[in-house]
């Protein structure tokens, strides 16, 4: 018992989003004192962007934060960031009304009862369904009600417990890590970047169509090695322990009416109508949080709830990612400090002296590495963007990238990592409700992981030639 609790102690903690968020805006206010204030002339290009003068580095009159600036730097950030926060709140109450009707729930189980006997065909349907969650929405935490249908639907099936939790969470993840028009990921990315909604969606489509099959392929080799020989089961053992419990509530798939195909005939038409609008009419938030309430209203009457339940789901899914709103605010205050001490640009010509001589190829290379490094301490994907983007964009003018390769290495980075960080809060739940420990998933996915990152490379490279600085 003294072994385990000195164990315990000895064992890494990781710090709480917010706590490193506020431990950066002190950091970051403490070098107001010690760096430089400078500034780089910029300029306006023809499409309306504003950036970095080359070689225009120069020093100012300093300005260094006080402890005022410390402690008001979070609402300012949020003021600063308040668009961007209630775009997100709107998209999480529109969802939450979708998900109060049952929709979703009700089609991915008609398909599992559709293609269920015909056993490996539910593994690449489900997965691309997911897939294209993640792609279009960042679809994390509403990926949790249907572990416990796919765990027990694939058991079933002659599979493991594994077979079960991947289909859902890798389909979602490999989706979301290649994401085309997901607002959350590379649209707010985009956004911050200064960068047109919705721009590079066709290399973005084809990099989705490579991780989505290689994903699939990954988890249906698996599956069928587990059918042939249940005892290579990554989980064979714990599956044997857990079985009962694990396939309690096969059966408790939510039929699926014509009120559930009106709501996913919304969904899809808002969906369809905001891609459109992205593309042909160069619309921003205001117009994508318009579709969105939309969605959430509509959707809400066309799956028969009431006014009072539309609006009670609505504040319910709102409440959902006020972690999120509040991590994009909190981040933005780490940029407020540091413009306010007029220190950025100095962090950029020092950045940009670093790495001016070295190729674009591994310039762009190390920077995916290093947003895999910050996604694991900011699991938040917005949080995560509103923390580097406003850095990371500038630094690509001043080293000749494009800011659409600064984008793609930041979605890697957040993605790949967010397969196997314990700080992902989804991915410590669904293994607790498919009882598999962590560290044995890891080892079970990193051969995917390690590909990902191969294609994550290959994409970097390419892409330097098809956006060009």
């Amino acid at each position: 018992m003294n072994n385990e609790k000195s164990k315990k102690k000895r064992g890494l903690r990781v710090p709480h989003t917010y706590t490193i968020i506020f431990a950066i805006i002190l950091f970051m206010t403490i070098l107001t004192w010690i760096v430089p204030s400078g500034e780089f002339d910029t300029e306006e290009t023809a499409d309306g962007r504003t950036v970095v003068i080359s070689g225009t580095y120069h020093e100012v009159e300093s300005n260094p934060q006080g402890v005022d600036d410390l402690f008001t730097s979070p609402i300012k950030g949020i003021i600063d960031a308040a668009e961007t926060i209630g775009f997100v709140l709107i998209v999480g109450g529109a969802f939450g009304v979708i998900n109060r009707t049952g929709a979703v729930e009700a089609g991915i189980g008609r398909a599992s009862k559709i293609f269920g006997k015909k056993e490996m065909l539910i593994i690449p349907l489900c997965m691309i369904l997911f897939g294209l969650g993640g792609t279009t929405f960042g679809m994390c935490e509403e990926t949790l009600p249907f572990y416990m249908i796919f765990i027990p639907l694939m058991m079933s099936l002659g599979y493991d417990s594994l077979t079960g939790l991947s289909v859902v969470y890798i389909g979602a993840a490999a989706g979301t890590c290649a994401s085309t028009v997901n607002p959350f990921s590379v649209g707010l990315a985009q956004s911050l970047a200064e960068l047109s909604p919705g721009s590079g969606i066709v290399y973005r489509g084809i990099i989705w169509v490579i991780m989505m099959a290689v994903s699939i392929i990954f988890v249906m080799m698996y599956a069928r090695r587990v059918k042939k020989d249940p005892e290579k089961s990554v989980v064979y053992s714990l599956d044997k322990i857990n079985r009962e419990s694990l396939q309690n509530g096969a059966g408790e798939i939510k039929e699926f009416t014509r009120r559930d195909g009106a709501v996913l005939l919304v969904f899809g038409a808002g969906m369809a109508v905001m891609v459109w609008g992205v593309l042909a009419r160069g619309w921003y938030t205001q117009e994508i949080s318009m579709i969105f309430m939309m969605i959430g209203l509509f959707g809400g009457i066309a799956g028969g709830l009431r006014e009072d339940e539309i609006a009670d789901s609505f504040i319910s899914g709102a409440k959902d990612l006020i972690y999120a709103a509040l991590v994009i605010g909190l981040a933005r205050a780490i940029v407020i400090v540091a413009q306010d001490g007029k220190i950025i640009d100095t962090i950029l010509n020092a950045a940009a002296n670093l790495l001016g001589g070295m190729p674009k190829v591994i310039f762009v290379n190390l920077m995916m590495f290093v947003q895999n490094v910050i996604a694991f301490f900011v699991p938040s994907s917005s949080g995560h963007a509103a923390l580097t983007i406003p850095i990371m964009a500038p630094l690509s003018d001043l080293v000749d990238v494009s800011r659409q390769n600064i984008i793609t290495a930041y979605q890697f980075g957040t993605g790949i990592t967010s397969f196997i960080t314990p700080t992902n809060g989804v991915l410590m739940a669904c293994l607790a409700m498919a009882k598999i420990p962590w560290a044995r998933f890891v080892k079970f996915v990193m051969p995917l992981i390690i590909v990902l990152w191969i294609i994550g490379i290959a994409a970097l490279t390419i892409g330097l030639q098809v956006f060009p600085a």
